[in-house]
């Protein structure tokens, strides 16, 4: 579940500023600016960008899922996905009400087409881009119990990291026939101790967020193991961007941190999602997504958080 962080060793706040040698990207800076004053005031799980650079935030309305805690089983009465401009900071569509129970994360397929991630429906959902419901996939078929994220391969078939409780990473074809299904819970290779996200890259290379093994797994698209990556403490969510991945983890409570990482695993850059000073609730980051090659990033916030920040850089060399 999404359970508190207790406090970890000191190198891990150290590695919240600390920067590697390589391509550098130009440190993101907190854009106050944006949204255009508070537009939820629920706990933001996922964020994603669409073809236009809409910003799309699910937030799970009036069910809080608080740690170590059971959380409610009836669906959301409000519209939980809102979607904002880019440039005004403005909501300019909503949709998912009556919906969802407990939303997880949000992606946005290459046709344009939102999927949402549940937790609580134990499903995943296709939705038209006026939130009209395509699809679901879960059942008798398929026996996710609480996914956590989801990601496309290049032909259009796409992986669900399945989750709280299967500890496995699930393929379908496009058309959403089940592929194959490997991982079991543990710590050796192909296994996972809550696998809390998912992404492809362009060679159609798995990333899987193995939150409690501190490590970041990586597969082939056929789910054979190719490599673990260690010194990432925590991932919560993990997007590619072009040749890199940025990877979310939370290092104690209000301690965030972005990383970009090349696809060899080599940190490129770093920043904290709590800027030094601010006396703000930033705790608990959760949705992360990457837009403009790189030059913002979108993070939300769960717990007493409950808000969405864009984080912004003026040089994104190296990253498009």
């Amino acid at each position: 579940m999404d359970d508190p962080v207790f406090p970890r060793r000191a190198w891990l706040l150290a590695a919240a500023t600390a920067v590697t040698a390589g391509p550098r990207l130009a440190a993101h800076d907190l854009d106050r600016s944006w949204p255009d004053g508070p537009i939820v005031g629920a706990q933001v799980s996922g964020v994603a960008v669409d073809a236009n650079g809409r910003v799309l935030v699910l937030h799970r309305g009036e069910n809080h899922w608080m740690p170590q805690g059971a959380f409610p089983r009836r669906k959301i009465r409000q519209p939980t996905v809102l979607v904002v401009d880019p440039d005004s900071g403005k909501v300019v569509q909503t949709w998912g009400a009556n919906t969802f129970i407990m939303p997880h994360q949000i992606v946005v397929a290459p046709d344009g087409n939102v999927w949402v991630v549940d937790v609580g429906l134990h499903q995943v959902s296709e939705f038209d881009g006026a939130g009209k419901k395509v699809r679901s996939i879960g059942g008798p078929q398929v026996r996710f119990n609480m996914p956590t994220d989801l990601a496309f391969l290049s032909d259009g078939a796409f992986v669900v990291s399945d989750g709280y409780m299967n500890s496995r990473v699930v393929t379908f074809d496009r058309d959403g026939k089940l592929v194959a299904a490997w991982g079991t819970k543990g710590a050796r290779a192909r296994q996972f101790n809550v696998p809390h996200s998912v992404a492809v890259d362009g060679r159609d290379r798995i990333y899987v967020a193995d939150r409690e093994n501190d490590r970041i797994q990586v597969f082939d698209a056929d789910g054979r193991y190719v490599a673990e990556w260690t010194d990432v403490d925590r991932p919560i969510t993990v997007r590619c961007a072009g040749d890199t991945l940025f990877v979310l983890s939370n290092l104690d409570a209000d301690r965030g941190i972005v990383r970009r990482l090349d696809l060899e695993g080599r940190e490129l850059d770093s920043f904290p999602t709590r800027p030094a000073g601010t006396t703000e609730d930033f705790e608990w980051p959760h949705g992360l997504a990457v837009a403009a090659g790189g030059r913002d990033v979108y993070v939300g916030f769960t717990l007493t958080g409950r808000r969405v920040h864009r984080y912004r850089t003026g040089d994104a060399a190296g990253v498009e």
